[in-house]
């Protein structure tokens, strides 16, 4: 059972918008595109993973999670965590085409692509023998004790395995069940209550991966992002108040709301509070009134009074 679906993280929504307003000839700007890549990649992989699990039945009962950060001695984020009365499984997933090689001494895993480019990546067998020894300290401190398995999967057959890991599990996709199926499920360390008691432990321990603004978590300077309202039609930055609209200049559309876009973009981008005079040069508004009413109405956390308010945005 599905208890935590899918869903884009608030990172890579946070990536996006800093990608489309940061300046395209800043320093960072390519390899904040190669990290924004690298996400997308990860999720496409992520999503085809947790699709596949809503297939999977077992002869007991399991409930599946899909990104899942929680506190042990430190922030930990794994990709899919499944936990049954028998075991917990997390798995950590790879969507990396090419031609993979598994090394070790140092740990490594390098990538070669057709065209003969290579590309080395952090270990995935380090970063789930850390997150085993992690998640078994939360159970641990919550008093309960099941065996954690580990496995690193790749959702797609774009990935060819030349030199696969001496020690961890690999699987692909379709390998899911019947790596389940094998694992021993005799006396069930936990009874269905307890199970139900470790998924609610889960659910209310899970921390959100949120490095908000990204200007300050990348070191950018808030003038090199692009000020403006995106139009929802074209993207275009920089859209023009008309009263009660916004028109695009470049491909005509009106729009009512297209500030409520431009406003989660400030949060999550360039600064976490908002002033009437910050809301006017973000959204490149004359109009004092005209700020304060979209900053009322954007269902933020309003401190402070008059010249000295302050909003802020809660992301949950």
């Amino acid at each position: 059972m599905i208890v935590k679906p899918y869903t884009q993280t608030l990172y890579m929504d946070a990536l996006i918008s800093l990608t489309k307003r940061l300046k395209k000839n800043h320093p960072k700007y390519n390899s904040l595109q190669d990290e924004l890549n690298r996400n997308i990649a990860g999720d496409i992989g992520e999503e085809a993973v947790m699709n596949f699990l809503k297939k999977v039945h077992l002869p007991y009962k399991f409930f599946a999670f899909h990104n899942v950060s929680l506190y042990g001695e430190s922030l930990f984020q794994m990709d899919i965590l499944l936990i049954s009365q028998y075991y917990a499984v997390i798995l950590e997933v790879k969507n990396i085409k090419g031609e993979i090689e598994f090394k070790s001494h140092p740990f490594q895993l390098s990538r070669t692509l057709t065209t003969g480019e290579r590309n080395s990546f952090d270990s995935p067998e380090i970063q789930l023998q850390e997150y085993i020894y992690q998640l078994n300290r939360v159970f641990k401190s919550a008093g309960f004790s099941i065996p954690i398995y580990g496995a690193v999967v790749f959702p797609f057959t774009t990935s060819y395995i030349k030199i696969p890991p001496n020690e961890t599990t690999l699987l692909f996709r379709n390998e899911i069940r019947s790596y389940l199926r094998n694992i021993k499920t005799e006396n069930p360390p936990l009874s269905i209550e307890g199970l139900n008691n470790l998924k609610n432990l889960i659910l209310n321990k899970i921390t959100n991966y949120k490095p908000l603004p990204l200007t300050r978590h990348f070191a950018i300077h808030p003038n090199d992002i692009i000020n403006g309202v995106e139009c929802p039609a074209c993207n275009f930055v920089g859209m023009k108040k008309i009263p009660r609209h916004w028109i695009c200049p470049r491909c005509k559309s009106i729009s009512d709301n297209a500030h409520t876009r431009t406003i989660k973009d400030y949060f999550l981008v360039y600064k976490d509070t908002i002033s009437n005079k910050e809301c006017r040069h973000f959204l490149n508004l004359n109009n004092a009134h005209e700020a304060y009413r979209i900053l009322n109405n954007a269902n933020l956390i309003k401190t402070g009074k008059y010249k000295d308010a302050k909003y802020t945005m809660k992301f949950m």
